[in-house]
């Protein structure tokens, strides 16, 4: 009930909030991790009609959502109800884009847990790298504009870059031009030079997921976003496009709002691009704080004013 009402409250605000003039971010570099609810449960049209409003009005073309996780042997079991939604999804903001020439597009992230030890995803087994291609596979004809892998701890075997291909040639197979893309890890010391350009050379978006850092303060925070961009720019394919993640949440054990938020990540991207990093759009994570302030958990309205009239009008690379 607190979230419909929550949601009217959105519906009411839409017309309100409208991109500023000039930006300079392309909506389709711009991404936004979606609330769990809102494909995990059923929600009539009206209520994504109003959310997909409310993301472009913030100038957010990538509506990302959080598939089932895979289970230790790659296989992917999705509910009746989230085909629904998704397909709900896609068919809303394609009409959404016709009657506002738009560019919203749905991404759907396939996430699971690598093997340390004997659970997890063995990405070297090739029976379970099939079966995550298999249920990859499967879900495509829902509407999908987007794929992305979130596989943690982030993934440093053949296997990976295995996974990789066999999507790529997949996806060449059944016709789907649409994104890849990969959540990446902000460190610069979890994927080689080597490994990051190989991986580089196989998705369409490199995501660096830059929050939960344990950065005590703003400088130490912003020096570490710079020097993983200065990293990523200086080993990832020129065709891949570069898409850093921001942070919008409560506080955790590992996050401090104070220090990591919208507008000190979009400070230490400013920043990034004036040194020569490249840059090519910003994501946030997430939409449960950006968009819904947590029910009150969280005030994300800094977070908001900071993107419309800060991060949006970078000088993203192109």
């Amino acid at each position: 009930m607190r979230l419909w009402l929550t949601t009217l409250m959105l519906l009411a605000a839409t017309f309100a909030v409208t991109s500023p003039a000039g930006a300079t971010a392309n909506q389709q570099d711009s991404l936004i991790y979606m609330p769990y609810g809102l494909i995990h449960s059923v929600r009539p049209a009206s209520q994504v009609d109003g959310y997909l409003a409310e993301v472009d009005s913030y100038g957010i073309g990538q509506l990302v959502f959080a598939m089932p996780k895979f289970k230790r042997l790659g296989v992917l079991k999705v509910p009746k109800h989230n085909r629904e939604m998704l397909v709900r999804w896609s068919d809303r903001a394609a009409a959404y884009d016709a009657e506002h020439a738009s560019s919203l597009s749905l991404t759907a992230v396939y996430n699971g847990k690598v093997a340390t030890k004997k659970n997890g995803l063995n990405l070297d087994d090739p029976p379970t790298r099939a079966n995550i291609l298999a249920g990859i596979e499967s879900s495509l004809g829902l509407g999908l504009s987007g794929v992305q892998l979130d596989l943690e701890p982030y993934p440093t075997s053949p296997g990976f870059i295995s996974l990789l291909e066999e999507l790529d040639a997949m996806f060449a197979r059944v016709g789907f031009h649409g994104r890849l893309s990969v959540a990446a890890p902000a460190s610069t010391s979890r994927w080689s030079p080597a490994y990051l350009n190989r991986v580089s050379q196989l998705v369409t978006q490199l995501d660096p997921l830059y929050y939960d850092s344990e950065s005590t303060t703003v400088a130490a925070y912003q020096a570490w976003m710079q020097n993983s961009l200065a990293y990523y720019s200086a080993n990832a394919s020129p065709a891949s496009r570069i898409v850093p993640i921001l942070p919008s949440y409560s506080a955790n054990p590992w996050h401090l709002p104070a220090v990591e938020n919208i507008e000190t990540a979009t400070g230490a991207l400013a920043d990034a691009l004036g040194a020569g990093s490249r840059v090519n759009g910003a994501g946030i994570w997430w939409g449960w704080g950006f968009l819904l302030d947590e029910e009150g958990a969280y005030d994300a309205s800094g977070d908001r004013a900071a993107w419309q009239a800060t991060t949006v009008a970078l000088p993203f690379s192109p």
